[in-house]
């Protein structure tokens, strides 16, 4: 049949001719992901896969992570969510009201903040200082910030190393300064039954099924939050209590962190150096706030000061729910916060963006 292939097809071959060069990426994160799993690090699969292809990358090793494989692993992560989803989600959810009507003076105090100080650390120009600033998606800040005259390269970097710091600051605080027991909880993963072949069908439903439909609603994180939704429904629903087992939960944890670490792939080592630099001060600043806020709202939110510190913490929606699973703390709580999160701040980001003025002296070159 003559005409244009089927965009499947079209996908698998693209994926195929790349696979030597995202297949040796995908290597250097598992053998990162099995170096921390043995030395027993918290979220040890994505922190060490994180830590390889960062290193790898800044050492001028091509790697790279195909934009259509990630989607792929997102969607097991909102399976794995949805298979959390108490019996009681209702009365439970109407208890986070308080908590999730925080989050808009949180985005604001956070944006107006950092903002602050950026003009003080860098010579960013004002969108460059904003949407670097924003606490929202690492794309979407990067686009928006673009599109107003911002320096995309410098936001892109801001927001990579922003969520590296915090993927790695808050399980490694928990473990060791908060009494999390990430060894029970990797314990229970471990001995998970591999599902059978019905519960196998319904999980890949609510995985393709929910992605297919977050991308069509245009859901906030629709690759993740899709699956999420259907697979809740189906473990409430009494279809299954099966969970993607601890193999396939791994290989997300790796892609998702050779994810991130691919992000710096062509940056000097000197840039990155003054990347971590900048960065290590804002996004300390974030978690200070964030802090506050889970402080303040503690006696009112129906949540421990753990759950609230997650929530309020500024990193992505994927790599946050990995970390609550990883530590045990309330990964429901954790995720509906981090979307509610997003939500505020697309809502909030062209209207706050507007009112805030504008530097006298802008420059888009970093420091």
């Amino acid at each position: 049949m003559s005409g244009e292939p089927e965009p499947t097809a079209r996908a698998l071959r693209i994926l195929l001719r790349g696979a030597p060069a995202w297949g040796g990426t995908v290597a250097v994160g598992a053998a990162g992901g099995w170096a921390f799993d043995l030395l027993h690090m918290p979220l040890a699969w994505m922190l060490g896969a994180i830590a390889a292809t960062t290193a790898a990358a800044l050492c001028r090793v091509p790697v790279r992570i195909p934009q259509r494989i990630a989607p792929v692993m997102f969607s097991v992560v909102g399976v794995l969510l949805g298979s959390t989803f108490p019996a009681d989600i209702l009365s439970r959810a109407g208890r986070w009201s308080v908590s999730l009507a925080a989050m808009l003076p949180y985005v604001i105090v956070i944006t107006l903040a950092v903002a602050a100080y950026f003009r003080f650390v860098t010579r960013f120009n004002h969108p460059t200082r904003f949407f670097s600033a924003c606490p929202g998606g690492l794309n979407e800040m990067m686009i928006m910030g673009g599109a107003r005259g911002g320096d995309e390269a410098a936001i892109a970097l801001i927001h990579g190393m922003r969520i590296l710091t915090v993927v790695y600051v808050l399980p490694l605080s928990f473990q060791y300064f908060g009494g999390a027991d990430t060894a029970a909880a990797r314990a229970a993963a471990r001995v998970t039954a591999i599902p059978d072949a019905a519960a196998w069908a319904i999980m890949a439903a609510c995985a393709v099924a929910g992605a297919w439909g977050g991308i069509r609603l245009k859901l906030p994180a629709g690759v993740l939050v899709g699956p999420m939704i259907l697979s809740a429904a189906a473990h409430l629903a009494g279809w299954t209590d099966a969970r993607p087992p601890d193999f396939l939960v791994h290989a997300a944890q790796v892609v998702i962190g050779c994810g991130i670490g691919c992000r710096f792939l062509g940056t000097a080592p000197a840039v990155f150096l003054r990347a971590v630099m900048v960065s290590l001060g804002s996004t300390f600043l974030m978690l200070g706030i964030g802090a506050a806020f889970a402080w303040a709202l503690g006696p009112m939110a129906g949540a421990s000061f753990a759950a609230l510190i997650l929530a309020y913490s500024p990193g992505g929606i994927t790599e946050m729910s990995l970390v609550a699973i990883a530590l045990g703390i309330d990964p429901l709580f954790v995720t509906t916060h981090h979307l509610g999160r997003i939500i505020m701040v697309l809502s909030a980001t062209p209207v706050l963006f507007r009112l805030m003025r504008k530097s006298p002296a802008p420059d888009a070159a970093a420091e």
